[in-house]
């Protein structure tokens, strides 16, 4: 593929997920494998201790070869800062970035494509096809959602979804001003994209709770829910000028 315009990157982070990438990267590796448009992976280890990346290489050089990228971080910073490094190393002219965990599956980037239009920059996966996940996660999970539309006007009903798509134009202007790196990432990187005037779209997909998720839902919407009041501070402080 070398020379060829890429249409889609993947970006996927990954941290310690040997004991689940045998699940959810053949399933990534299938769908690519089927399609005729043209594609790369990016593969962001956020500092991993156990097996992660050589599984990951072994799947990829015998499955995709020449269709994908390895990048790996020196030690574990953060969803975000994973994502941040990805995002701005990719090529494609679409750049999906999606969790590990497999809880919207690859196949969702079928309903994406056919919204692609020129007047659109992001797109925005919004969760509400199935929504099977503990009482808990979704109280905490919305509750965090309505106080950072509140704060910080974005105008879009799921923020916190692991499945997003940037158009190449905008990742640049957004992704380089990016200062965090937990679960408030995705809320700095909407708040940017509006201040500077891209237009978002939300795709309605199906996702699923996946057991053993990383997320600690209490404690990441208080350290979160004070990101909010941060990305507000950064902003009066010109940090996404």
């Amino acid at each position: 593929m070398s020379g060829t315009p890429v249409f889609i990157s993947i970006v996927i982070p990954v941290y310690n997920e040997e004991k689940r990438i045998h699940l959810f990267l053949p399933r990534v590796i299938e769908f690519l494998r089927k399609k005729d448009f043209s594609y790369e992976m990016v593969i962001v280890d956020d500092g991993s201790s156990d097996r992660t990346v050589a599984l990951v290489e072994e799947m990829l050089a015998q499955n995709l070869p020449g269709t994908y990228t390895i990048i790996r971080l020196s030690k574990n910073a953060g969803k975000g800062a994973a994502i941040r490094k990805g995002m701005l190393e990719a090529k494609g002219e679409h750049i999906f970035f999606l969790d590990a965990d497999g809880s919207t599956s690859i196949e969702e980037i079928g309903r994406f494509i056919p919204h692609f239009a020129d007047e659109i920059d992001i797109y925005i996966a919004q969760r509400t096809l199935k929504q099977k996940a503990p009482f808990k996660r979704k109280f905490f999970g919305y509750g965090y959602i309505l106080l950072a539309n509140f704060l910080l006007r974005l105008g879009v009903s799921d923020i916190t979804c692991g499945f997003k798509c940037y158009r190449k134009r905008c990742v640049q202007a957004i992704f380089s001003r990016q200062r965090l790196n937990n679960w408030s990432f995705d809320a700095e990187n909407i708040f940017v994209a509006r201040k500077y005037g891209y237009r978002i779209k939300e795709i309605t997909v199906a996702w699923e709770h996946t057991p053993g998720s990383k997320v600690r839902v209490l404690k990441n919407v208080i350290v979160c829910g004070l990101d909010l009041l941060r990305i507000k501070v950064n902003d009066l402080k010109g940090l996404y000028a």
